[in-house]
């Protein structure tokens, strides 16, 4: 992820990972509100993430 900035790099490996574990448990038949849940906790987790990256100490 060359050209990014390093907190939203950070972010989007984070989100990217935690979507990961959604999908498996997709696949192997977890219950649906489990799988939106893990996207939403992926997706705010990133969000806050990105965001603590581009406060100035």
């Amino acid at each position: 992820m060359t050209g990014l900035p390093r907190s939203l790099s950070i972010a989007l490996s984070l989100v990217g990972s935690i979507w990961l574990v959604g999908v498996a448990a997709v696949l192997v038949g977890a219950p649906g509100e489990l799988v939106i849940a893990t996207f939403v906790v992926g997706l705010l987790a990133g969000i806050a993430e990105w965001r603590a990256g581009k406060v100035k100490h």
